[in-house]
Protein backbone atom coordinates (compact mmCIF):
# COMPACT_ATOMS: atom_id res chain seq x y z
CA UNK A 1 0.00 0.00 0.00
CA UNK A 2 2.14 2.77 1.06
CA UNK A 3 4.65 1.85 -2.02
CA UNK A 4 1.27 2.27 -3.73
CA UNK A 5 1.09 5.67 -2.39
CA UNK A 6 4.85 6.75 -3.12
CA UNK A 7 4.33 5.95 -6.81
CA UNK A 8 1.45 8.07 -6.98
CA UNK A 9 3.47 10.73 -5.19
CA UNK A 10 6.56 10.33 -7.95
CA UNK A 11 4.01 10.55 -10.81
CA UNK A 12 2.13 13.93 -9.31
CA UNK A 13 5.55 15.67 -8.50
CA UNK A 14 6.80 15.06 -12.01
CA UNK A 15 3.32 15.58 -13.53
CA UNK A 16 3.82 19.26 -12.08
CA UNK A 17 7.82 19.30 -12.71
CA UNK A 18 6.42 19.28 -16.32
CA UNK A 19 3.59 21.92 -15.98
CA UNK A 20 5.87 24.17 -14.22
CA UNK A 21 8.81 23.67 -17.22
CA UNK A 22 5.56 24.45 -19.53
CA UNK A 23 4.48 27.72 -17.70
CA UNK A 24 7.74 28.96 -17.89
CA UNK A 25 8.64 27.92 -21.02
CA UNK A 26 5.38 30.18 -22.39
CA UNK A 27 6.53 32.87 -20.04
CA UNK A 28 9.89 32.61 -21.79
CA UNK A 29 8.42 32.56 -25.27
CA UNK A 30 8.91 36.03 -27.20
CA UNK A 31 5.89 38.11 -28.24
CA UNK A 32 7.49 37.95 -32.16
CA UNK A 33 7.05 33.82 -32.07
CA UNK A 34 3.58 31.35 -32.59
CA UNK A 35 1.53 34.67 -33.28
CA UNK A 36 -1.71 33.87 -35.38
CA UNK A 37 -1.11 36.57 -38.75
CA UNK A 38 -4.66 36.12 -40.23
CA UNK A 39 -6.09 37.24 -36.46
CA UNK A 40 -3.42 39.85 -36.61
CA UNK A 41 -4.02 41.12 -39.66
CA UNK A 42 -7.93 41.51 -38.80
CA UNK A 43 -6.59 43.21 -35.52
CA UNK A 44 -3.73 45.65 -37.12
CA UNK A 45 -6.64 46.74 -39.78
CA UNK A 46 -8.80 47.85 -36.65
CA UNK A 47 -6.43 49.25 -34.52
CA UNK A 48 -3.10 50.64 -36.52
CA UNK A 49 -4.20 50.65 -40.22
CA UNK A 50 -5.05 54.26 -39.47
CA UNK A 51 -1.60 55.27 -38.65
CA UNK A 52 0.81 52.58 -39.92
CA UNK A 53 1.64 50.70 -42.97
CA UNK A 54 3.36 47.83 -43.16
CA UNK A 55 5.53 48.92 -45.24
CA UNK A 56 8.84 51.79 -44.90
CA UNK A 57 6.12 54.24 -45.91
CA UNK A 58 5.60 56.97 -43.17
CA UNK A 59 1.81 57.58 -42.75
CA UNK A 60 1.05 58.77 -39.82
CA UNK A 61 3.56 57.21 -37.06
CA UNK A 62 6.59 54.99 -38.88
CA UNK A 63 6.51 52.50 -41.29
CA UNK A 64 6.46 48.83 -39.47
CA UNK A 65 8.52 47.18 -41.85
CA UNK A 66 11.54 45.50 -40.50
CA UNK A 67 10.54 46.49 -36.65
CA UNK A 68 11.21 43.45 -35.19
CA UNK A 69 15.36 43.57 -36.28
CA UNK A 70 14.97 47.94 -35.42
CA UNK A 71 13.40 47.25 -32.03
CA UNK A 72 16.35 47.03 -29.17
CA UNK A 73 13.69 47.51 -26.19
CA UNK A 74 12.66 44.24 -25.45
CA UNK A 75 9.30 42.62 -25.59
CA UNK A 76 7.99 44.17 -22.33
CA UNK A 77 8.86 47.79 -23.41
CA UNK A 78 7.18 46.53 -26.64
CA UNK A 79 4.04 45.91 -25.27
CA UNK A 80 4.32 49.02 -22.76
CA UNK A 81 4.66 51.45 -25.34
CA UNK A 82 1.52 49.74 -27.34
CA UNK A 83 -0.92 49.90 -24.52
CA UNK A 84 0.58 52.84 -22.91
CA UNK A 85 2.64 55.07 -24.96
CA UNK A 86 3.15 58.19 -22.24
CA UNK A 87 3.74 55.63 -19.85
CA UNK A 88 6.54 53.66 -21.97
CA UNK A 89 7.98 57.43 -22.36
CA UNK A 90 8.20 58.05 -18.60
CA UNK A 91 10.28 54.80 -18.12
CA UNK A 92 13.20 57.25 -20.01
CA UNK A 93 13.63 54.67 -22.80
CA UNK A 94 16.14 56.00 -25.08
CA UNK A 95 14.69 54.32 -28.14
CA UNK A 96 11.04 55.36 -27.14
CA UNK A 97 12.66 58.46 -26.64
CA UNK A 98 14.03 59.11 -29.97
CA UNK A 99 10.47 57.69 -31.34
CA UNK A 100 8.36 60.63 -29.47
CA UNK A 101 11.27 63.41 -30.39
CA UNK A 102 10.23 62.42 -34.11
CA UNK A 103 6.71 62.45 -33.84
CA UNK A 104 4.96 63.36 -31.20
CA UNK A 105 5.74 67.45 -32.25
CA UNK A 106 4.09 66.73 -35.56
CA UNK A 107 1.54 64.18 -35.38
CA UNK A 108 1.02 63.62 -31.42
CA UNK A 109 0.76 60.92 -29.15
CA UNK A 110 -0.47 57.88 -29.80
CA UNK A 111 -3.49 56.53 -28.39
CA UNK A 112 -3.10 53.78 -26.18
CA UNK A 113 -4.68 50.60 -27.89
CA UNK A 114 -7.16 47.81 -25.79
CA UNK A 115 -4.79 44.89 -27.14
CA UNK A 116 -3.89 42.07 -24.93
CA UNK A 117 -0.56 40.96 -25.22
CA UNK A 118 -1.55 37.68 -26.91
CA UNK A 119 -3.38 39.80 -29.79
CA UNK A 120 -0.28 42.09 -29.98
CA UNK A 121 1.91 38.38 -30.89
CA UNK A 122 -0.73 38.19 -33.20
CA UNK A 123 -0.50 41.76 -34.60
CA UNK A 124 3.12 41.19 -35.18
CA UNK A 125 3.14 38.00 -36.49
CA UNK A 126 0.94 39.68 -39.52
CA UNK A 127 3.57 42.65 -39.80
CA UNK A 128 6.26 40.13 -39.93
CA UNK A 129 4.82 38.12 -42.17
CA UNK A 130 2.18 40.13 -44.73
CA UNK A 131 0.21 38.49 -47.77
CA UNK A 132 1.72 38.62 -50.67
CA UNK A 133 -0.52 41.71 -52.00
CA UNK A 134 1.47 43.97 -49.27
CA UNK A 135 -1.50 43.67 -46.79
CA UNK A 136 -4.73 45.90 -49.06
CA UNK A 137 -3.02 49.01 -49.74
CA UNK A 138 -4.05 49.08 -53.33
CA UNK A 139 -6.99 47.80 -55.14
CA UNK A 140 -6.50 43.93 -56.16
CA UNK A 141 -9.64 43.14 -58.36
CA UNK A 142 -8.92 44.41 -61.37
CA UNK A 143 -12.42 42.39 -63.35
CA UNK A 144 -13.99 45.89 -63.62
CA UNK A 145 -15.06 46.48 -67.45
CA UNK A 146 -13.29 49.76 -68.26
CA UNK A 147 -14.44 51.71 -71.93
CA UNK A 148 -11.44 52.34 -73.93
CA UNK A 149 -11.79 55.90 -74.66
CA UNK A 150 -8.16 55.33 -76.32
CA UNK A 151 -9.26 52.98 -79.11
CA UNK A 152 -9.07 54.60 -82.56
CA UNK A 153 -12.99 54.55 -84.33
CA UNK A 154 -13.35 55.29 -87.84
CA UNK A 155 -15.34 58.48 -87.47
CA UNK A 156 -16.80 60.58 -90.24
CA UNK A 157 -13.85 62.42 -91.17
CA UNK A 158 -12.50 59.26 -92.70
CA UNK A 159 -15.27 58.04 -94.48
CA UNK A 160 -15.36 61.96 -95.80
CA UNK A 161 -11.49 61.01 -96.98
CA UNK A 162 -12.63 58.14 -98.74
CA UNK A 163 -15.50 59.20 -100.59
CA UNK A 164 -13.31 61.92 -101.87
CA UNK A 165 -10.52 59.86 -102.93
CA UNK A 166 -12.97 57.13 -105.13
CA UNK A 167 -14.61 60.40 -106.77
CA UNK A 168 -11.18 61.19 -107.97
CA UNK A 169 -10.83 58.25 -109.21
CA UNK A 170 -14.12 57.64 -110.66
CA UNK A 171 -13.74 61.29 -112.47
CA UNK A 172 -10.14 60.21 -113.71
CA UNK A 173 -11.49 56.90 -114.94
CA UNK A 174 -13.94 58.59 -116.65
CA UNK A 175 -12.26 61.53 -118.27
CA UNK A 176 -10.12 58.25 -119.65
CA UNK A 177 -12.88 56.59 -121.07
CA UNK A 178 -14.33 60.04 -122.84
CA UNK A 179 -10.59 60.16 -124.58
CA UNK A 180 -10.52 56.77 -125.23
CA UNK A 181 -13.72 56.86 -126.93
CA UNK A 182 -12.80 60.40 -129.14
CA UNK A 183 -10.09 58.85 -130.36
CA UNK A 184 -11.96 55.64 -131.62
CA UNK A 185 -14.51 57.62 -132.95
CA UNK A 186 -11.74 60.08 -135.03
CA UNK A 187 -9.75 56.50 -136.29
CA UNK A 188 -13.58 55.97 -137.73
CA UNK A 189 -14.38 58.79 -139.11
CA UNK A 190 -10.77 59.01 -140.85
CA UNK A 191 -11.43 55.57 -142.53
CA UNK A 192 -15.12 56.81 -143.35
CA UNK A 193 -13.36 59.97 -144.63
CA UNK A 194 -15.71 61.94 -142.56
CA UNK A 195 -14.76 65.09 -140.65
CA UNK A 196 -12.68 64.50 -137.60
CA UNK A 197 -14.48 65.81 -134.53
CA UNK A 198 -13.47 69.20 -133.31
CA UNK A 199 -10.70 69.88 -131.34
CA UNK A 200 -12.26 71.19 -127.74
CA UNK A 201 -11.68 70.98 -124.03
CA UNK A 202 -13.22 69.06 -121.46
CA UNK A 203 -15.38 72.03 -120.66
CA UNK A 204 -16.84 72.60 -123.98
CA UNK A 205 -17.64 68.71 -124.99
CA UNK A 206 -19.13 68.60 -121.18
CA UNK A 207 -21.34 71.15 -121.74
CA UNK A 208 -22.16 69.24 -124.67
CA UNK A 209 -23.23 66.08 -123.37
CA UNK A 210 -25.06 67.89 -120.68
CA UNK A 211 -27.35 69.53 -123.21
CA UNK A 212 -27.81 66.84 -125.08
CA UNK A 213 -29.10 64.72 -121.94
CA UNK A 214 -30.90 67.62 -120.36
CA UNK A 215 -33.46 65.10 -118.42
CA UNK A 216 -30.37 63.15 -117.13
CA UNK A 217 -28.39 65.93 -115.67
CA UNK A 218 -31.27 67.29 -113.97
CA UNK A 219 -32.28 64.54 -111.86
CA UNK A 220 -28.72 64.39 -110.40
CA UNK A 221 -28.69 68.06 -110.13
CA UNK A 222 -32.21 67.38 -107.62
CA UNK A 223 -30.47 64.14 -106.32
CA UNK A 224 -27.35 66.54 -105.24
CA UNK A 225 -29.80 69.50 -103.98
CA UNK A 226 -31.51 67.11 -101.97
CA UNK A 227 -28.12 65.64 -100.73
CA UNK A 228 -26.97 68.57 -99.29
CA UNK A 229 -29.91 69.77 -97.65
CA UNK A 230 -29.90 66.78 -95.69
CA UNK A 231 -26.39 67.08 -95.12
CA UNK A 232 -26.78 70.31 -93.98
CA UNK A 233 -29.65 70.21 -91.77
CA UNK A 234 -27.89 66.91 -89.89
CA UNK A 235 -24.80 69.45 -89.69
CA UNK A 236 -26.64 72.21 -87.85
CA UNK A 237 -28.45 69.41 -85.75
CA UNK A 238 -25.55 68.52 -84.44
CA UNK A 239 -24.16 71.54 -83.29
CA UNK A 240 -23.79 72.06 -79.20
CA UNK A 241 -23.75 67.61 -79.29
CA UNK A 242 -21.12 66.50 -77.28
CA UNK A 243 -21.92 62.68 -77.22
CA UNK A 244 -18.82 60.49 -76.19
CA UNK A 245 -16.97 63.57 -74.93
CA UNK A 246 -14.10 63.01 -72.61
CA UNK A 247 -11.74 65.48 -72.71
CA UNK A 248 -7.92 65.04 -71.37
CA UNK A 249 -7.06 65.85 -67.49
CA UNK A 250 -4.26 67.02 -66.05
CA UNK A 251 -4.58 63.74 -63.64
CA UNK A 252 -5.18 60.56 -65.05
CA UNK A 253 -8.05 60.18 -62.76
CA UNK A 254 -9.60 56.41 -63.35
CA UNK A 255 -13.42 56.31 -62.42
CA UNK A 256 -13.19 52.86 -63.11
CA UNK A 257 -10.60 52.03 -59.98
CA UNK A 258 -12.52 54.42 -57.86
CA UNK A 259 -16.25 53.34 -58.69
CA UNK A 260 -15.74 49.80 -59.64
CA UNK A 261 -12.37 48.27 -57.61
CA UNK A 262 -12.53 50.32 -54.31
CA UNK A 263 -17.04 51.04 -54.46
CA UNK A 264 -16.41 54.65 -53.57
CA UNK A 265 -19.70 56.55 -54.43
CA UNK A 266 -19.82 59.47 -56.84
CA UNK A 267 -21.04 61.30 -54.30
CA UNK A 268 -18.40 61.01 -51.82
CA UNK A 269 -16.33 62.79 -54.52
CA UNK A 270 -18.96 65.12 -55.77
CA UNK A 271 -21.19 65.86 -52.48
CA UNK A 272 -22.42 69.05 -53.65
CA UNK A 273 -25.04 67.13 -55.80
CA UNK A 274 -27.19 66.48 -52.83
CA UNK A 275 -27.52 70.23 -52.11
CA UNK A 276 -26.56 72.71 -55.01
CA UNK A 277 -27.03 73.30 -58.75
CA UNK A 278 -23.49 71.90 -58.88
CA UNK A 279 -22.32 67.85 -58.41
CA UNK A 280 -19.16 70.20 -58.11
CA UNK A 281 -15.72 68.82 -58.58
CA UNK A 282 -14.18 67.37 -55.41
CA UNK A 283 -11.23 69.48 -53.73
CA UNK A 284 -7.42 68.02 -52.80
CA UNK A 285 -8.26 67.33 -49.51
CA UNK A 286 -11.40 65.31 -50.53
CA UNK A 287 -8.45 63.12 -52.51
CA UNK A 288 -6.23 63.44 -49.09
CA UNK A 289 -8.90 61.21 -47.17
CA UNK A 290 -7.29 58.31 -49.06
CA UNK A 291 -4.28 59.30 -50.78
CA UNK A 292 -2.30 60.51 -47.30
CA UNK A 293 -2.27 56.60 -46.77
CA UNK A 294 -2.78 55.09 -50.92
CA UNK A 295 0.44 56.66 -52.29
CA UNK A 296 0.49 54.23 -55.16
CA UNK A 297 -1.59 53.67 -57.18
CA UNK A 298 -2.46 50.20 -58.92
CA UNK A 299 -1.87 51.43 -62.51
CA UNK A 300 0.06 54.43 -63.07
CA UNK A 301 1.93 53.86 -59.42
CA UNK A 302 3.42 57.27 -57.88
CA UNK A 303 3.18 59.35 -60.94
CA UNK A 304 -0.32 60.89 -60.45
CA UNK A 305 -0.82 60.32 -56.99
CA UNK A 306 2.33 62.76 -56.31
CA UNK A 307 0.49 65.41 -58.83
CA UNK A 308 -2.26 65.32 -56.06
CA UNK A 309 0.50 66.28 -53.56
CA UNK A 310 2.29 69.12 -55.58
CA UNK A 311 -1.54 70.53 -55.74
CA UNK A 312 -2.09 70.62 -51.76
CA UNK A 313 1.37 71.21 -50.64
CA UNK A 314 2.41 67.58 -49.36
CA UNK A 315 5.62 65.25 -48.43
CA UNK A 316 4.80 61.98 -49.08
CA UNK A 317 8.33 61.12 -47.91
CA UNK A 318 7.71 62.23 -44.58
CA UNK A 319 3.72 62.42 -44.23
CA UNK A 320 3.64 66.15 -43.34
CA UNK A 321 2.24 69.10 -45.33
CA UNK A 322 4.80 72.09 -46.57
CA UNK A 323 4.23 75.40 -45.57
CA UNK A 324 2.91 77.42 -47.76
CA UNK A 325 5.61 79.21 -49.53
CA UNK A 326 6.68 75.72 -50.72
CA UNK A 327 10.36 75.79 -49.41
CA UNK A 328 10.58 74.58 -45.25
CA UNK A 329 13.85 73.21 -46.95
CA UNK A 330 11.87 70.72 -48.68
CA UNK A 331 11.22 70.12 -52.56
CA UNK A 332 7.94 68.21 -53.82
CA UNK A 333 8.99 65.03 -56.03
CA UNK A 334 6.76 66.93 -59.27
CA UNK A 335 7.29 70.55 -58.50
CA UNK A 336 7.32 73.25 -55.12
CA UNK A 337 4.35 73.55 -53.91
CA UNK A 338 2.53 77.14 -55.30
CA UNK A 339 -0.90 77.10 -53.69
CA UNK A 340 -2.84 76.76 -57.07
CA UNK A 341 -5.21 74.16 -57.83
CA UNK A 342 -5.79 71.19 -59.97
CA UNK A 343 -7.37 72.73 -63.04
CA UNK A 344 -9.78 69.96 -64.24
CA UNK A 345 -11.25 70.19 -67.51
CA UNK A 346 -15.31 70.33 -67.66
CA UNK A 347 -16.70 67.43 -69.38
CA UNK A 348 -20.65 68.19 -69.02
CA UNK A 349 -21.29 72.06 -69.89
CA UNK A 350 -24.73 72.98 -70.18
CA UNK A 351 -25.74 76.43 -72.19
CA UNK A 352 -25.65 80.03 -69.94
CA UNK A 353 -29.94 80.32 -70.29
CA UNK A 354 -30.50 76.96 -69.21
CA UNK A 355 -31.15 76.09 -65.26
CA UNK A 356 -30.57 72.57 -64.14
CA UNK A 357 -30.01 71.66 -60.46
CA UNK A 358 -28.61 68.45 -58.97
CA UNK A 359 -30.19 68.78 -55.87
CA UNK A 360 -33.84 68.76 -57.05
CA UNK A 361 -32.82 65.63 -59.07
CA UNK A 362 -30.51 63.66 -56.59
CA UNK A 363 -32.72 64.52 -53.32
CA UNK A 364 -36.10 65.28 -54.29
CA UNK A 365 -36.14 63.03 -57.39
CA UNK A 366 -34.18 60.67 -56.31
CA UNK A 367 -32.71 59.91 -59.38
CA UNK A 368 -28.86 57.88 -59.75
CA UNK A 369 -25.93 59.20 -61.06
CA UNK A 370 -26.39 56.59 -64.04
CA UNK A 371 -29.59 57.74 -65.31
CA UNK A 372 -28.04 60.67 -66.71
CA UNK A 373 -24.56 59.65 -66.71
CA UNK A 374 -24.20 56.26 -67.75
CA UNK A 375 -22.46 53.55 -65.78
CA UNK A 376 -19.36 55.61 -64.82
CA UNK A 377 -17.82 52.13 -63.26
CA UNK A 378 -16.67 51.51 -66.41
CA UNK A 379 -15.13 54.82 -67.56
CA UNK A 380 -11.22 55.54 -67.62
CA UNK A 381 -11.93 59.22 -67.37
CA UNK A 382 -15.05 61.49 -67.34
CA UNK A 383 -17.14 61.40 -70.84
CA UNK A 384 -20.82 61.82 -71.64
CA UNK A 385 -22.29 59.34 -72.33
CA UNK A 386 -24.45 58.48 -75.29
CA UNK A 387 -28.44 57.70 -75.10
CA UNK A 388 -28.16 54.02 -76.20
CA UNK A 389 -25.31 53.38 -73.49
CA UNK A 390 -27.50 54.98 -71.24
CA UNK A 391 -31.01 52.88 -72.42
CA UNK A 392 -28.70 48.63 -71.42
CA UNK A 393 -28.61 49.83 -67.83
CA UNK A 394 -32.21 49.87 -67.39
CA UNK A 395 -32.32 46.45 -65.95
CA UNK A 396 -28.83 47.01 -63.86
CA UNK A 397 -29.94 50.28 -62.09
CA UNK A 398 -34.08 50.40 -61.44
CA UNK A 399 -35.44 53.90 -62.03
CA UNK A 400 -33.56 54.54 -65.75
CA UNK A 401 -35.65 55.12 -68.80
CA UNK A 402 -35.68 54.36 -72.48
CA UNK A 403 -35.16 57.24 -74.02
CA UNK A 404 -34.09 58.49 -77.69
CA UNK A 405 -33.28 61.77 -77.91
CA UNK A 406 -29.01 62.36 -78.14
CA UNK A 407 -27.88 63.62 -74.41
CA UNK A 408 -27.64 66.48 -72.99
CA UNK A 409 -30.14 68.40 -75.35
CA UNK A 410 -33.55 69.47 -74.84
CA UNK A 411 -35.45 66.69 -76.22
CA UNK A 412 -33.60 64.48 -74.20
CA UNK A 413 -34.97 66.32 -71.05
CA UNK A 414 -38.12 66.83 -72.33
CA UNK A 415 -38.86 63.15 -73.09
CA UNK A 416 -37.48 62.25 -69.20
CA UNK A 417 -40.32 64.34 -68.16
CA UNK A 418 -42.90 63.12 -69.86
CA UNK A 419 -42.12 59.98 -68.76
CA UNK A 420 -40.76 59.97 -65.41
CA UNK A 421 -43.47 58.91 -63.13
CA UNK A 422 -43.69 60.69 -59.43
CA UNK A 423 -44.73 59.30 -56.03
CA UNK A 424 -46.81 62.37 -54.67
CA UNK A 425 -45.59 60.44 -50.98
CA UNK A 426 -41.91 60.13 -51.86
CA UNK A 427 -40.00 63.65 -50.36
CA UNK A 428 -41.86 66.58 -48.47
CA UNK A 429 -41.62 68.40 -51.86
CA UNK A 430 -44.26 66.46 -53.82
CA UNK A 431 -46.08 66.21 -50.72
CA UNK A 432 -46.87 69.51 -50.58
CA UNK A 433 -47.46 69.50 -54.25
CA UNK A 434 -50.12 67.62 -53.29
CA UNK A 435 -52.10 69.44 -50.57
CA UNK A 436 -51.99 72.20 -52.88
CA UNK A 437 -53.74 70.11 -55.62
CA UNK A 438 -56.19 68.61 -52.97
CA UNK A 439 -56.85 71.98 -51.04
CA UNK A 440 -57.98 74.32 -54.27
CA UNK A 441 -61.12 73.71 -56.85
CA UNK A 442 -59.11 73.67 -59.51
CA UNK A 443 -56.41 71.44 -57.93
CA UNK A 444 -58.69 68.66 -57.38
CA UNK A 445 -59.92 69.23 -61.16
CA UNK A 446 -56.50 69.02 -62.23
CA UNK A 447 -55.31 66.25 -60.18
CA UNK A 448 -58.28 63.96 -61.32
CA UNK A 449 -57.32 64.40 -64.45
CA UNK A 450 -53.74 63.37 -64.06
CA UNK A 451 -54.14 60.57 -62.33
CA UNK A 452 -56.56 58.94 -64.63
CA UNK A 453 -53.74 56.69 -66.38
CA UNK A 454 -52.91 55.81 -62.68
CA UNK A 455 -49.57 57.87 -62.56
CA UNK A 456 -48.40 61.63 -62.64
CA UNK A 457 -45.10 62.39 -64.44
CA UNK A 458 -43.28 65.64 -64.39
CA UNK A 459 -44.70 67.30 -67.06
CA UNK A 460 -47.77 67.13 -65.45
CA UNK A 461 -46.87 68.54 -62.44
CA UNK A 462 -44.87 71.71 -64.55
CA UNK A 463 -42.07 70.06 -65.91
CA UNK A 464 -42.68 71.31 -69.52
CA UNK A 465 -43.01 74.99 -68.45
CA UNK A 466 -40.39 77.22 -69.88
CA UNK A 467 -39.42 79.12 -66.88
CA UNK A 468 -38.64 75.99 -65.30
CA UNK A 469 -35.32 75.65 -67.32
CA UNK A 470 -35.03 78.82 -68.99
CA UNK A 471 -34.03 82.09 -67.49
Amino acid sequence: MNNRINRLQHVARAICTILVFQVFGLAAQSIWEGGDPANGQSLFNANCAACHKITDEILVGPGLAGIKDRWPSGDEMLVKWIQSPQEAAETGDKYIKSIVERYVGTYGWMTGQAVSEAEISDILAYVTSPPVNGGGDTASSNNCPTIDDATPEESDSSNAMWFLILLVLFTVIALSAAGVKRSLTDVIAEKAGEDLLPDTGYLARLGGWAWNNLVMVSLIGVFFVLYGVVVGYSALMDIGLYTDYSPDQPIAFNHSIHVCENEIDCKYCHNSAYDSKHAGIPSANVCMNCHKAIKKGSRTGTEEIEKIYAAIGFDSSTGTYLDGDGNNGKVLPQDSYNGEPIKWNKVHNLPDHVFFSHQQHVTVGGLQCQNCHGDVSTYSVGRIAPVEEINTLIDAYPGIIQLSKPTLTMGWCLECHNKAEIDLASSGYYEEMHDRLMNSERGNEELRRYIEDEKITVRELGGWECSKCHY
